[in-house]
Parts: structure tokens; sequence; C-alpha cells
């Protein structure tokens, strides 16, 4: 009898809990925009709000763009005074604020969140203080956050450097300058899209095996070819017109690197193509020339093959 009132008063509650969820905070979206336009070194406020529809929450993203003159504590007390608002009347809704300040840019995401203002504005002030190193994105979460303080930054370092080697100096310097920086993941880059030098960790710094195994996978590469180390996942990024022998050269030091195909999660592109994908022992490869001819010399390592088009 008590387990069928309780379904019952919850399915009683639903249509409260819906209504709650399709409740609109436009206008609070818009005081918050206000708000932070009369702030300090602020230029101006681009406001992006999504009322709520059934099973879906409201959605709101702010641009904030920084004068020239502003400085970063102009930019920390944005971030902090967002973060207010999406604590409050935005608390179940999807939101986001972008702080920009020349070529940097402080992202910081909520949605339910249990951090505090504090814990967030003091991940700001560490973020201001990388920005001299690059330009710098840092991605300041705290959606499903469990562990307090419910805040966890992700630092995007791009320099202007385009080898590997550079990628590697910078992310050794960054760990010296910034080791005590808790509660953050690092990643170093040359470019913003997708063909560039990374190394990266979605926990704290790249280690010290990460380092050394990125300067082997970066040696006898094909011109022009980049690698990406992020965690444990290589994606080799080629030019178009790169030879067969060379791919397959490539990739038969890049797997014995590895470990074998059975430990490796490793990529090759070519263009718009993912030529050869290795997850722990199941490979793909496109039937065209590198395809076939990397299938031909390495598929024999993998447990389960698997043939893609171009």
């Amino acid at each position: 009898m008590k387990r069928i009132l309780a379904v019952t008063a919850a399915l009683l509650a639903l249509p409260l809990l819906n209504a709650c969820s399709l409740l609109s905070h436009a206008d609070d979206a818009e005081e918050l925009r206000s708000a932070l336009t009369g702030l300090s070194g602020v230029d101006r406020v681009e406001l992006d709000y999504s009322e709520p529809a059934t099973l879906d929450s409201g959605k709101l993203e702010l641009r904030v763009a920084m004068s020239a003159d502003a400085n970063p504590a102009d930019a920390v007390m944005v971030a902090a005074r967002a973060y207010e608002g999406f604590a409050g009347p935005h608390r179940g809704e999807e939101s986001d604020v972008f702080v920009t300040m020349g070529d940097d840019t402080i992202h910081v995401r909520s949605l339910g969140p249990d951090a505090k203002v504090t814990a967030v504005k003091q991940a700001a002030e560490r973020a201001v203080a990388v920005l001299s190193d690059g330009a710098v994105r840092a991605d300041i979460n705290t959606q499903d956050v469990e562990d307090a303080p419910h805040v966890f930054t992700e630092y995007t370092v791009i320099i202007a450097e385009g080898d590997g080697d550079s990628i590697q100096q910078t992310a050794l310097d960054l760990e010296q300058k910034y080791a005590d920086i808790p509660d953050a993941a690092w990643r170093v880059q040359t470019q913003e899209d997708e063909a560039g030098w990374v190394l990266g960790s979605t926990s704290g710094f790249p280690s010290s095996s990460q380092r050394a195994l990125y300067g082997e996978l970066n040696q006898d590469l094909p011109r022009g070819a980049s690698v990406q180390l992020v965690d444990d996942l290589v994606t080799v990024h080629l030019p178009d017109g790169a030879g067969p022998d060379a791919i397959s050269a490539m990739a038969g030091r890049h797997l014995a690197a590895l470990g074998g195909a059975e430990k490796s999660f490793y990529e090759i592109t070519s263009g718009d193509s993912l030529v050869m994908t290795v997850s722990q022992g199941e490979c793909a490869f496109t039937t065209d020339q590198a395809g076939s001819r990397l299938e031909k010399e390495h598929g024999a390592d993998c447990s389960k093959v698997s043939r893609t088009s171009e």
C-alpha cells in the first residue's frame, strides 16, 4: 500500500516538475547581460537565450568581449558574476559564458552546479595567471563535477612554433610554472584546427613517459605530418599525397612503440579520411592504396579487421 501511495504521489508531482522545468528565465538572462555590461573593463556583451521546451532545459550563452585596457582582475569578476546567475536563476539551465581578452578566452560552463561562487572565482584567478603563456583557453566546468570544490579547468595553450619539439618543451615549462594548480587538465597545441601538433592529458599535465613517447612518435615522419597524443590516444595527420610506403613504415614504428596493435589506440588521417584506426586490436582500413597497404602489412596483428570507404 505504501508503495502504491509513493508511486501515485510521484506521478502527481510530474506535472509540477515539468511546469518548473518549462519556466522561462529570459528576463533573468537580460538582467544578467545588463549586469555584466556594467562591469569594469567590459566592451560588449552578446546574449543568446533559448526558451525551455518539454524534456529540455533553457539554454543561456553569453559572450563577453573585454576592452583593450581591461586587466585580468576585470575578467575574473565577469566570470564570477556570470556564475552567480548560473547558480541562481539559471541553475537548471545549460549556461555558458565566454570571456575574451585578445586571443585568450575564459569559458565557464554550468548546469545544476554544486560549486560555490568563490570556487569559480578562484579557478578564474588561476586561469588569468596562465594567459601570458600563449593563446590560452581555460574551460572552467562546474557541470557534473562530483569532487569538491566541484570545479575542473581544462587549459589549452596554443603556441606559435609549429613542431613537436616546441610542444614538448612548452608542456614541461608549463608544468614547472603551474604544477600547484589543482583540479586541472593541460593540452598544448600549435594551431586551433584539428591538423596541428598536440600533447595533452585529461588529468593534470602530460607525464614524463607521455613526453618521452611523444618524442619517439615524432621521429622520421613523412613530410608535412603532425602527431597528436592525448592520454593514450595517438592521431597522426598526413598531408594529401603521402606515399603508402612511408605511411606503412611509420605505422609499423608507431605500433611497436605503443606495444602492438592489441594495446594501442591509434589513428591515421589523410585529408578528410581516416586511413587506419586501431582500438586495442580492432582495426579498420580504407580500401584505397594507402589503406590496402596498411592492412596487408599490419592487419595480421589485429584481432578484428574491417574496411571502410575513403
